[in-house]
């Protein structure tokens, strides 16, 4: 029998990609039929914190301190000295899907997201890093600001910390604007994450005493990725849809 993932690629729309992993987990991921893979801001500690990884990690760590001014550039040189090994990896599918598949992401340092500026500077830093590289972004006031630059420039984006039905029809609706005026289509992924939404509801309802069935409550956060969905089948809606857990 084939492996699960090929099974419900085969069955289903739905493809595979792999959050954060080590450089064996990414090999395995490809063999199991991952079409691509997402990083997080979290992504050089839990390298550090590896078993496996950690002296790996470590040692890119000294050099990016080496190679630095200050740490804020050592960050940002230390995540994209992580990353490549990965982003190489998926090179290969990459080129052979004709630019299709084969995308990893990084996302930036989330204490400086609140600078639309910030953002696309970091943004076209880790771009440099492969050529199937995806700028990960959240989905924010300034994040937007940053997307309409990054897509003028025909950046693949993956639109990260979505939760609202709002927000997504805001990051469609600027997509197609700045890619109809620049003549671009950059690759558009689009994250909603149900798991933080659904974790923050909940704690609302601790917090204010609200009396709401449990059983309502936990599907929140995929009754907004539904709507989502299925608002960009019926307003073809362009973007590759991904749902997080957390």
């Amino acid at each position: 029998m084939k492996p699960y993932f090929h099974r419900v690629m085969e069955q289903t729309p739905t493809k595979f990609w792999i959050n954060n992993p080590t450089r064996a987990e990414a090999d395995l991921a490809l063999e199991h039929g991952a079409l691509g893979c997402t990083n997080n801001p979290s992504y050089p500690q839990k390298m550090i914190d590896h078993p496996e990884e950690g002296a790996y990690a470590s040692r890119l760590l000294d050099e990016s301190i080496r190679e630095t001014e200050n740490e804020t550039e050592a960050q940002i040189v230390f995540q994209q000295k992580l990353v490549r090994p990965i982003a190489e990896k998926f090179m290969p599918l990459f080129r052979s899907s004709s630019c299709e598949h084969g995308y990893v992401s990084i996302q930036g340092d989330p204490i400086r997201e609140h600078d639309p500026n910030d953002i696309i500077h970091e943004a076209l830093r880790n771009r440099k890093v492969g050529e199937n590289i995806a700028c990960k972004v959240p989905t924010t006031a300034a994040g937007l600001k940053a997307m309409e630059v990054l897509f003028a420039e025909n950046v693949a984006v993956n639109a990260t910390e979505i939760m609202g039905v709002q927000q997504a029809i805001d990051l469609f609706e600027l997509y197609e604007k700045v890619t109809r005026q620049a003549n671009v289509r950059p690759k558009l992924f689009m994250s909603h994450i149900a798991g933080i939404y659904d974790a923050y509801l909940k704690k609302v309802v601790e917090r204010d005493q609200i009396e709401i069935s449990r059983d309502v409550l936990w599907q929140a956060g995929l009754a907004v990725a539904r709507k989502v969905y299925l608002m960009m089948q019926e307003r073809g809606y362009p973007g590759t849809f991904i749902g997080g857990g957390a």
